[in-house]
């Protein structure tokens, strides 16, 4: 047998030394993303014997579940973990019988779901992907269970699984402690000395249990944390390592606190209207503003030890702002790292401000008992700019700008002011995204007309202010710097179509292109149905194949942002083609045997090809790492699998705000804040992009913040809390990074599909960012009642996917009605056509044919 395409896929099911070492990799992130919430000295623990419950004890989810699986070897157990670190856990029987509920559950599942599945009912099979399998909350604790564990000591694992497709449900206690776990964890608090509880959800999670149950010792949000999430927990929990992660989000006292919290997704009774009425008070900027106690800011995290912090100097250097701190570990026993965080208090005058937003972050070193370190935080002054509706433009109003320095949020001291003589207009924009149903944001209370009326302004304008609850006495000791307001530049923008890429290596090869040539560069391929010259199995999606004649090969997308996922076993088949072993996505293990038989090969009867990839922490647990160097070894960590395996395109990573915890993707973005989200990202796109010929694919762009009916959903979002919130993270990302994809989401932005919005594809992202990279959609994101297949291109879509025959005519057919231009099919042909030449897979070509330029 000869395979007919070309692959990278081993023979071979040894671990590689490049799997070797991207474990430790993930070791590493996973030690840095857990969160310490609670310790009152029961943490750490010497290993010994030890009691373990919960579902995530022996289960533990170590991902969220769609495009954002990972299909690593294997990944390593809380149980798994804590026996690999000396412990003996002597609940084994319990752990067992919960795998046994666990599987019988599944197993009813499945016949549900292929049920519904042989209806042929279009809405039942759509919404299979909206109602995934949830963990059984678990079976009762017994006295027996207790007495039988012949320790005192527990560890309780609170777990829910979220994922693509669904957000997660009030009322299936997927947010709350449901009542069989509220009696477990109960018990246990009152039987054993040291009580535990960890929390194994890609999200925050409703803690007043805390508050309900006496006993409990400690609290480790877990989170997820990929494949050797296990053994870092155990590492922490031993105190061989010290807890050093942060949170990234606001953890709410009570759902309700959070703004129109009832309002959200599913819970307003419209899927098809989302209104932003919080509009800039996102996370910790309501909180903070409102004066609403938070469980645990963002920020926070707990250690081993404790440390102090001082700042040593402030320089203002034109807009540049440094600030160094010297941190000490001023504990005796346990070495540790400390994340300094910088937020400042705008000057409020006629635009409306948060009480504070984060300006910058940094952590440090590993630090010995009384060992110190300087660390710098550095940002552009012009950054602290905000919208202002009636200029259209960002704005720097004059007056004091108040330092706080802290390590969260709600533990913060003014540290230096900074004075700015007078108002500065660092850009001069243009509106976008016009809104057809106005959005009544919310606005501070304190906040009024010029004419006291009471009347707010729905854009953020105001003209006066009364009662401010900032401090009016600065501490005597504190910094006082001036910044000048002819330091800084007023940028201008050209809004136009960007020029057709152009080169002397790709001219020749676009200018042999028809029209319909062009448009089947524009238009993908799915994982089957086209000849294909490289094939990553596994991969999401392809470039087309249709263009090999041509000099054009397809390149490969793989799914993300946890890992590259990718099939780990594949039949070489006796056509020479390439057949899935292995259910590739989850959802696939509950298909009828017959359609599994169809899809996937026997492992027993064919030459096997492996691929093995690394699951690394979820995103949101990156992110609590508050550690850009490391994410960015994270990135390269993916970029060298992808360079393993032929991979082009990595989809992540992705970056869409935290805007409630209910969003069932909230593991696969990084936070509430658009700062960390947009510094966490740009550092995973070093990382990846270190490996030449393989690119990030930044996503989802923009405001893909709910599950629900994310293909139709209509986001009615302010300008400003879009430009502020929603686009600044992508913003960050593109300037610091240069990314080499975007993907658009799917849903519409002010009644706009974001892949057939010009303001936002050419506009933002070409002509203020400068981003000269591919373009492409979400999957199966055009097409008859969603984004229109020749606007998308029209917009600066480059790439439709999986696009196909359908998206190639209806691109043709709009050239030839005058609806869209040649030149338009061209730009974004020539964006693709780049993408794949700028890939190892081109370079192979090339040499295969003999046509590789030397």
């Amino acid at each position: 047998m000869r395979l007919k395409v070309h692959t990278k896929a081993t023979l071979s099911d040894a671990m590689t030394a490049l799997e070797k070492a991207n474990r430790e990799v993930a070791y590493q992130a996973a030690l840095e993303g857990i969160v310490l919430l609670e310790n009152d000295g029961c943490l750490p623990v010497k290993p010994g014997k030890i009691a373990l419950f919960g579902a995530g004890a022996g289960m533990t989810i170590k991902g969220g579940t769609g495009s954002g699986e990972v299909n690593e070897r294997h990944a390593v157990s809380i149980r798994e973990g804590l026996e690999m670190s000396g412990f003996t856990v002597t609940t084994g029987e319990w752990i067992d019988e919960y795998a046994r509920l666990y599987e019988a559950g599944e197993k009813a599942y499945a016949e549900a779901f292929r049920k519904k599945l042989m209806t042929l009912n279009m809405t039942n099979v759509i919404n299979l992907m909206s109602e995934p399998y949830q963990y059984p909350f678990g079976q009762p604790v017994t006295k027996a269970d207790l007495e039988d564990s012949g320790t005192d000591t527990c560890i309780y694992v609170i777990a829910r699984q979220a994922g693509e497709g669904a957000d997660r449900k009030l009322k299936n206690k997927e947010y709350t402690l449901s009542e069989v776990e509220r009696q477990n964890i109960s018990l246990c608090a009152a039987y054993y000395e040291k009580m535990i509880v960890a929390v194994n959800v890609g999200a925050s999670f409703d803690m007043n249990f805390l508050d309900e149950i006496s006993g409990i010792n400690a609290v480790v949000f877990f989170a997820q944390q990929g494949t050797m999430g296990g053994k870092a927990f155990a590492d922490l929990v031993s105190g061989e390592a010290t807890p050093s992660g942060k949170l990234a989000d606001t953890w709410a006292q009570h759902y309700e606190d959070i703004p129109f919290a009832k309002e959200y997704s599913y819970l307003n009774g419209n899927l098809n209207e989302e209104h932003y009425k919080e509009g800039i008070y996102v996370g910790y900027r309501y909180f903070d503003s409102f004066h609403v106690t938070p469980k645990y800011p963002i920020g926070y995290g707990l250690s081993y030890t404790t440390f102090s912090w001082d700042m040593e100097e402030i320089v203002v250097d034109q807009t540049k702002i440094t600030v160094s701190v010297r941190v000490k570990n001023t504990g005796e026993q346990y070495a540790g790292k400390e994340v300094l965080q910088l937020y400042v208090s705008c000057p409020e005058g006629r635009i409306e401000k948060e009480y504070q937003k984060l300006a910058a972050f940094a952590k440090t070193d590993r630090l010995k008992p009384g060992e110190s370190q300087i660390v710098t935080l550095q940002f552009d002054f012009a950054d602290l700019a905000s919208y202002s509706t009636a200029d259209a433009g960002m704005i720097l109003e004059a007056g004091e700008y108040r330092f706080r320095l802290g390590n969260s949020s709600r533990n913060t001291e003014v540290c230096a002011v900074v004075e700015l003589d007078e108002e500065v207009v660092t850009k001069h924009l243009v509106h976008i995204c016009e809104r057809f149903s106005p959005v009544e944001e919310l606005h501070q209370p304190k906040w009024k007309t010029a004419e006291h009326t009471g009347r707010e302004n729905t854009d953020g304008e105001h003209t006066g202010r009364e009662n401010s609850d900032k401090e009016t006495n600065v501490p005597e000791n504190v910094a006082h710097r001036a910044i000048c307001a002819s330091d800084f530049e007023t940028i201008e923008y050209h809004y136009k179509n960007p020029d057709v890429y152009s080169s002397e290596k790709l001219d020749p090869i676009l200018n042999k292109l028809s029209t319909e040539e062009l448009a089947a560069l524009t238009a993908g391929a799915g994982i089957r149905g086209q000849k294909k010259f490289f094939e990553a199995p596994g991969s999401a999606g392809f470039t087309t194949g249709k263009l090999l004649g041509k000099g054009i090969p397809n390149v490969a997308l793989a799914d993300g942002p946890a890992g590259l996922r990718l099939q780990k076993r594949s039949a070489l088949m006796r056509s020479g083609k390439l057949k899935a072993v292995d259910p590739f996505i989850s959802l696939m293990n509950y298909m009828p045997d017959f359609v599994k038989k169809l899809m996937l090969a026997d492992p027993d009867k064919n030459i096997l090809l492996y691929q093995f990839t690394t699951a690394f922490p979820v995103g949101l647990a990156l992110a609590q790492s508050w550690n850009t160097e490391l994410v960015e070894k994270v990135g390269n960590a993916v970029g060298e699998e992808m360079k393993a395996y032929g991979v082009t395109y990595w989809l992540a990573p992705a970056l869409n705000i935290h805007r409630n915890p209910l969003c069932g993707r909230n593991f696969e973005y990084y936070s509430e804040d658009p700062l960390i989200s947009g510094k966490m990202a740009a550092a995973m796109t070093r990382g990846v992009q270190k490996n030449r010929g393989c690119f990030v694919t930044i996503k989802h762009f923009c405001c893909n913040n709910q599950e629900d009916n994310r293909n139709r959903t209509n986001a009615n979002v302010s300008e400003r809390a879009l430009r502020e919130i929603y686009l600044r993270g992508f913003e960050i990302v593109v300037k610091e990074a240069y990314p080499g994809a975007v993907m658009s989401s799917y849903n519409k932005v002010n009644g706009e599909y974001v892949n057939n919005s010009y303001d936002l594809l050419t506009k933002v992202l070409r002509n203020e960012w400068g981003f000269d990279g591919l373009v492409m959609t979400d999957w199966f994101a055009t097409g008859k009642g969603l984004g229109d297949h020749a606007k998308a291109i029209a917009a600066g879509n480059d790439l439709l996917m999986p696009g196909g025959d359908g998206a190639v005519k209806a691109v043709t057919k709009a050239v030839q009605d005058g609806v869209i231009t040649v030149t338009d099919v061209r730009r974004c042909a020539a964006n693709v056509l780049h993408g794949i030449m700028s890939s190892r897979i081109y370079y192979a070509f090339c040499k295969k044919n003999g046509t590789l330029l030397r």
